[in-house]
């Protein structure tokens, strides 16, 4: 069935590259599907893998890997694992393969099936490919198997020079492209329509956080002695799981209710209408802008990008240490929803609640060995024209950031 795929699906459309064709050959395409749909694994179609994506068609799959133009010394960096087959498809031409899948449970399947097939040369990161491999570029090759609206820049700038990047490109219409960074410049060639799964994550401003799980087992009275206010921080980057873990603390959630809606303020109810921000800027792999945090799925959906650090001190009556800290966390209350129910009460439980959730914050930046500050809003009209936001009123701001 594998070498008539090859021989009417690929050969038969003009595929001629002699090590594309042995790998195609070569590879159990059956491995990296379903068992119930191990009959159709050669059919020309891309077949479902699960939470809504794809294995792309086998003439897809050859198609990119010959404008890709690998060469065995090579080392290939994959966006969107996927079910693993088109990393299996490189490995068995190159030296090296890196492969990065923004969605868990699709790396384990992957690491699974290209485990049980031999493929040592592959390394997996559950991640966002928007922002590449920065650790590991530069790049000979660049492979995306899904579609973003635009190039991601740090896919450009990680590609070596002399490589290709093949990359499906548009929303609604999409066209497979090549681009070759040639005496640092990019030439970009179309090849033909296509039809993948867009990219998530940053390409639509959205950044998928690390599970949260409680780090610093130290007693309450430990933590609480060493809690400090700080308001000077290193120049250092925070990791995005650091970030992830502060959100959680604001949010007040248990790490088993992940994925639940599950709020546990001490507060009654612990449900009073607040929103929560995150002014980003020096975190790492993630942009820097002003995102809103979702915490019922713990994801940010980015709201402005850029560096706004400036300009939240500025509003907040120029309180130099929000211009330093790595990323600031807003507490807003909703205030229609709060004060059609309470009345002007609701001020009162909604700031009581925000209070725990401070506190969450302290102890969980002493776990972490980070240090915050809570910080009165003040001019309320100019942190909500910042947000870009109505009916809300803002009420404290905790810049986080490494201890000098």
């Amino acid at each position: 069935m594998r070498k008539t795929m090859v021989k009417t699906q690929i050969e038969a459309r003009g595929i001629r590259n002699k090590k594309v064709l042995h790998a195609m050959n070569k590879v159990p395409r059956h491995l990296f599907v379903d068992e119930k749909l191990a009959e159709k694994a050669y059919n020309d179609y891309p077949l479902p893998i699960g939470e809504g994506q794809t294995i792309s068609q086998p003439y897809i799959v050859a198609l990119m890997t010959e404008l890709l133009d690998p060469d065995i010394n090579d080392r290939i960096l994959e966006i969107g694992t996927g079910s693993g087959y088109q990393a299996a498809v490189l490995a068995e031409i190159v030296k090296k393969v890196y492969t990065i899948e923004i969605i868990p449970s699709l790396t384990e399947k992957a690491a699974d099936a290209l485990e049980k097939t031999g493929y040592s040369n592959v390394e997996l990161r559950t991640g966002d490919g928007f922002l590449g491999w920065e650790e590991e570029a530069p790049f000979d090759g660049i492979i995306v198997t899904c579609a973003p609206g635009e190039v991601p820049q740090p896919l450009v700038d990680q590609l070596k020079e002399g490589g290709k990047l093949v990359i499906p490109v548009g929303e609604m219409f999409q066209q497979l492209q090549v681009f070759e960074k040639k005496n640092n410049k990019i030439e970009v060639s179309d090849s033909i329509a296509v039809r993948f799964v867009p990219m998530t994550g940053i390409s639509q401003g959205e950044v998928v956080l690390p599970r949260p799980k409680y780090k610093g087992r130290i007693s309450v009275e430990e933590a609480i002695s060493r809690r400090t206010s700080i308001r000077s921080y290193k120049n250092k980057a925070l990791s995005l799981s650091e970030v992830s873990q502060m959100l959680w603390a604001a949010g007040g959630r248990r790490t088993d209710a992940v994925t639940e809606a599950s709020r546990t303020f001490p507060s009654a109810g612990g449900r009073y209408p607040v929103t929560i921000y995150l002014f980003a800027g020096n975190v790492t792999e993630m942009p820097a802008g002003l995102y809103r945090y979702q915490w019922e799925e713990h994801k940010l959906k980015m709201i402005k990008a850029g560096d706004l650090r400036n300009k939240l001190a500025e509003v907040c009556l120029g309180q130099e240490m929000l211009k330093n800290a790595p990323a600031t966390i807003v507490f807003s209350a909703l205030e229609k929803k709060t004060t059609s129910r309470y009345g002007e009460r609701g001020r009162r439980y909604v700031s009581m609640d925000v209070a725990h959730a401070g506190e969450n914050l302290y102890l969980q930046a002493v776990g972490l060995d980070l240090g915050t500050v809570a910080v009165g809003s003040f001019d309320d009209k100019e942190l909500e024209a910042l947000i870009g936001v109505r009916g809300e009123f803002p009420l404290y701001v905790f810049p986080f950031g490494k201890l000098k």
